[in-house]
């Protein structure tokens, strides 16, 4: 349902044009006509909702936007109308907070804009650190799965002390950041309420060159700069490349010990925001880097932060990805007796009663007919990318790659029967979708699938569990399974099956989500009343039917059988060093 609210608007002495009064309710859109005729800062914000945009011009959508996760958080962006052309803001609710029936809304057209003020009380971040260890323990079944109690108090000791003396939020969210990676979960997220850019300098002061990390090594990864495309940085203003890597990782979380998604993540999704956080921005930088055999150096000044967008959103990495990424799934012939599936993510299908579950399920069958009628001895699973979804999509994958049946777990559990602190409970785009928007459809939801308590733990019911019995046809030859260490939740779920009962080589880097074990099924996210940075975690701890192996620890993803590093020649050549290496193996075996 899309609303329109006509109000009328105020002109400030200042030149800003202020928009207030509007109501939001749960499923509706605003829409607002933007007044200036000159370029314009558009803000908008809510103490009820986390709020999502869209920008139009003449009916044709421009931007979507969604910075911010949190409560209280704002949307804003800058734009230069034209002449005749009208400009049309769309406005709509992410998520609500616990019993909010409206969300007031106000939206602000400015010449200029300040940065947001982030500085509160040391006492005010201690308290929000004491409301995040209690969520964490009457909540996360995760919490002491790798670590202690004796560790978890440790860290919180240290924390406590950090939060004590921290003057910033960004400050406290560098030592709540440490805290919730420490408890080894890869669907863990900490994060601000408010884009960590609109609390920085407007002033031409970021970095003028983007990153990105190859096996360790940071390369340039940007074309039409002063620097080499591919130039080994070594560092930035006195900062060495590999304490960058370490410091960055902090903001990045994975299943148990995993670290190879900790340390890449970052330069491809923070340089926006946790890169600043981190090491702040700068009139000028001074980087250090390797060509060709040499080391260098050079001086460049900082540039604005719409102009860094622009380089992160042209990367020479990023046409690599976007064209791997094109379809959520695929088969491909790759040279003779040899096909390839392709699984970039597994949510294109909310569960099997969705036709895109049919539809999926027909392709499985067309493609098990053509690698029948083919005769193919070698089939390539390639997951990479795959950041998981719907776990009916997973299994009907792979009961085409088994003899023996499965289960999605041998067992799966909650901590509690109903939702805690329900007060600082976020009400998530996720439990709209479902029908939920209050905790008493979610003390439902929750009645409904983990019935079984024993012990204080509340366990998924045997019928929500079923044995999966592999389909009437199944592959039989040789399998190569294709991991980065983007593989997570649903994907590392069939990644560890793929591993664990077939014959498969595994082949890439080790996964972010965890072989033997997981938190996932069912995420919550809750508040920090003080600071308003929103924390979630999947609530469910999951036991993965998956056999011992000896080269699998427990707190490690899937490991690879074969390693694949990439060389700089292949960074600039863009070329797919994980396809080039399965097929040479699959050459040198006939």
């Amino acid at each position: 349902m899309t609303k329109r609210f006509i109000l009328p608007v105020i002109l400030l002495v200042n030149s800003v044009y202020a928009q207030t009064g509007f109501e939001l309710k749960p499923g509706d859109t605003l829409k607002y006509s933007l007044k200036s005729d000159k370029p314009a800062w558009i803000s908008v914000q809510s103490g009820d909702a986390n709020l999502a945009i869209s920008l139009f011009a003449d009916g044709k959508k421009i931007k979507d936007q969604d910075d911010s996760r949190g409560i209280k958080s704002v949307e804003r962006l800058h734009y230069t109308p034209e002449k005749g052309k009208k400009y049309e803001l769309k406005i709509w609710a992410k998520s609500y907070l616990e019993k909010t029936k409206t969300a007031k809304v106000s939206v602000t057209e400015a010449k200029t804009l300040p940065t947001l003020n982030d500085q509160l009380s040391s006492d005010l971040f201690v308290e929000d650190l004491h409301t995040f260890r209690s969520i964490r323990e009457r909540v996360n079944s995760g919490l002491y799965v790798y670590r202690s109690k004796k560790q978890i108090d440790s860290i919180y000791q240290v924390a406590e002390a950090e939060a004590k003396n921290c003057k910033t939020i960004f400050d406290f969210y560098k030592v709540i950041a440490k805290v919730t990676g420490f408890e080894g979960s890869c669907h863990n997220y900490t994060d601000l309420p408010n884009h960590a850019s609109y609390y920085l300098t407007q002033k031409p002061e970021y970095l003028p060159i983007t990153l990105k990390n190859i096996d360790g090594r940071l390369l340039q990864d940007s074309k039409e700069v002063d620097l080499p495309l591919g130039a080994e940085i070594l560092s930035i203003n006195g900062i060495p490349a590999k304490e960058m890597i370490s410091r960055f990782a902090q903001y990045y979380f994975s299943d148990g010990f995993s670290m190879p998604y900790k340390e890449t993540t970052g330069f491809e999704r923070g340089m926006l925001d946790k890169f600043y956080i981190e090491f702040g921005t700068h009139k000028n930088y001074v980087i250090r880097y390797q060509w060709e055999g040499k080391t260098n150096e050079v001086s460049l000044p900082g540039i604005s932060l719409e102009n860094f967008k622009k380089l992160q959103e042209s990367r020479h990495s990023l046409s690599f990805d976007k064209k791997m990424m094109a379809e959520k799934y695929s088969l491909s012939k790759e040279g003779e007796g040899v096909y390839r599936l392709s699984l970039r993510g597994f949510d294109f299908a909310t569960g099997e009663k969705d036709p895109a579950y049919k539809k999926f399920g027909a392709f499985l069958d067309q493609m098990i007919d053509t690698l029948e009628k083919e005769k193919v001895g070698n089939l390539i699973i390639d997951l990479r990318g795959n950041t998981g979804g719907t776990g009916a999509l997973y299994e009907k994958v792979f009961s085409y790659l088994t003899q023996r049946p499965f289960r999605d777990s041998q067992y799966a559990y909650t901590i509690f029967g109903e939702v805690p602190l329900e007060e600082k409970l976020v009400i998530t785009p996720l439990f709209l979708a479902n029908g939920v928007t209050d905790k008493n459809g979610l003390n439902a939801y929750l009645k409904s699938e983990y019935s079984d308590p024993a012990q204080g733990k509340h366990y998924w019911g045997n019928d929500r569990n079923p044995l999966i019995l592999p389909n009437e046809k199944t592959f039989k030859g040789q399998l190569y399974l294709l991991a980065d260490q983007s593989v997570a939740s649903a994907a590392s779920h069939l990644a560890s099956l793929i591993k664990s009962y077939t014959n498969a080589i595994v082949i890439g880097k080790e996964t972010v989500g965890g072989y033997y074990e997981h938190n996932g099924h069912f995420p919550l996210v809750f508040e920090l009343p003080n600071t308003g940075i929103q924390t979630g975690f999947s609530i469910v701890h999951v036991i993965q039917d998956a056999q011992y192996l000896p080269d699998q620890k427990r707190g490690q993803g899937i490991v690879p059988h074969i390693e694949v590093h990439t060389t700089n020649q292949e960074f600039l050549d863009q070329t797919d060093g994980y396809l080039k290496k399965v097929l040479e193996l699959i050459k040198n075996k006939k």
